[in-house]
């Protein structure tokens, strides 16, 4: 951000397809968090980002139950990791000493019986198209 600040988790999207699929801007629902694009200083790519196939088999799948999606990320070693969150599934707090090229598979609503690990805070960024 202009002021120095670093945010990790962003979604950076056009205002006309943003406000057609949810009807308000951002900043009008309390459940999101938004920043200005007037801000925005640099933009790079975020290392919470689940790769966007896994991300699109995950948005494919549909929720998980009213308002939220469980899912497990498999790993290049076999270990996985479920996490729960509401409908955004493009960020997620990776384990310690993994990140986006250890991941092998998402597997959809499963995990609800593996305390999943809650995704990060992430913030909404719209720009005029």
């Amino acid at each position: 951000m202009k002021d120095g600040t670093v945010l990790v988790c962003v979604y950076v999207v056009p205002e006309g397809p943003y406000i057609k699929h949810w009807g308000v801007y951002p900043e009008q629902d309390r459940g999101k968090s938004h920043i200005s694009v007037a801000d925005v200083d640099a933009l790079a790519e975020s290392p919470r980002r689940l790769p966007a196939g896994f991300a699109n088999k995950l948005y494919e799948s549909g929720e998980s139950g009213m308002g939220y999606t469980i899912f497990t990320v498999v790993f290049a070693d076999g270990s996985r990791q479920a996490y729960g969150t509401g409908n955004a599934v493009d960020f997620v707090r990776y384990p310690d000493g993994k990140g986006q090229s250890d991941v092998v598979d998402v597997l959809p609503h499963e995990g609800r019986n593996a305390e999943p690990v809650s995704c990060p805070e992430y913030y909404w960024c719209l720009f005029s198209d």
